[in-house]
């Protein structure tokens, strides 16, 4: 079972994944978190962008929103599924470590994340 969003972390991304056949559904659900909450709503990517394996838009926001919106999202994500991280400063951390998921939960390319040479 996928790890449920916690909120222990200064900053978030939630990343709702979407397809050619629920574009309309994913443009409709992030415009509508931009509108009620205090989030920074990314591009609609209609094709797969970095660590992703499926199309996928933004959405950043604070710990002090993490309350209201993760909730919400999950009540209205009508079936899409939604990767949400923590943003530590660590990118493979940040999408191992500190990922969950709302929905289902979608193996990420982590190849393109290396950790940096032992001190």
């Amino acid at each position: 079972m996928p790890r449920r969003p916690q909120n222990i972390h200064k900053a978030y991304h939630a990343h709702v994944y979407f397809d050619a056949a629920t574009v309309p559904r994913a443009r409709a659900l992030v415009a509508e978190a931009g509108g009620l909450f205090r989030v920074q709503v990314g591009r609609v990517h209609e094709t797969e962008v970095g660590p992703h394996p499926r199309w996928s838009c933004q959405l950043a926001f604070s710990a002090a929103e993490f309350d209201k919106v993760i909730p919400w999202l999950d009540a209205h994500r009508d079936g899409l599924d939604v990767f949400v991280h923590g943003l530590t400063g660590d990118d493979l951390a940040d999408h191992t470590t500190h990922a969950y998921w709302l929905g289902n939960e979608w193996p990420l390319k982590l190849e393109m994340f290396t950790r940096g040479a032992a001190t």
